[in-house]
């Protein structure tokens, strides 16, 4: 079984408050934490130790020139999927870094956009097991239209916190 660390103890403390409070408590909380997410206004609409789904509106200070989410914030939203899940089961006495993002832009977004990441559980217990380790996070990326605009692989790797110094 995975360890708790601050972030799943905060989820976990948030767990029985009603939906909305819940999300919006999330998403200023971690907005701060990662003030890139916060300036995007990204919303974290679901989160347990399996999946984690996040939304981005189409918004003027995200779009691009076609008045879309621009690409930066498309590839933004699923990092910050798969990285939210992956941190839920990483120590506190380890650093989380994207390794590698790898988008594929496949068409046009239409509205507004929802990425869920997946951990698996076999996923959960090598993170638990490894003190230094790196993992492909699966994420889907859909948007209003129900169609899939990006395609996406994150490789996200965790390492003790000493070792993270230059």
């Amino acid at each position: 079984m995975t360890q708790s660390n601050r972030l799943s103890k905060l989820v976990k403390t948030t767990a029985k408050l009603p939906k909305g409070l819940r999300s919006t408590l999330w998403s200023k909380a971690f907005g701060r934490i990662v003030p890139m997410v916060g300036t995007a206004k990204i919303r974290y609409l679901e989160v347990d130790a399996n999946h984690v789904t996040v939304r981005i509106e189409n918004q003027r200070n995200m779009q691009n020139h076609i008045h879309g989410i621009h690409a930066a914030a498309m590839a933004l939203l699923a990092e910050t999927a798969t990285g939210f899940v992956t941190g839920l089961h990483v120590p506190d006495h380890r650093i989380l870094l994207i390794k590698s993002l790898h988008v594929d832009y496949l068409r046009v977004a239409k509205g507004g956009l929802t990425a869920t990441a997946t951990l698996s559980q076999h996923q959960q217990q090598f993170i638990a097991e490894q003190e230094k380790g790196e993992l492909l996070i699966p994420v889907s990326v859909v948007d209003d239209a129900g169609n899939q605009p990006i395609q996406c692989q994150m490789l996200w790797a965790w390492l003790p916190k000493s070792q993270s110094k230059p």
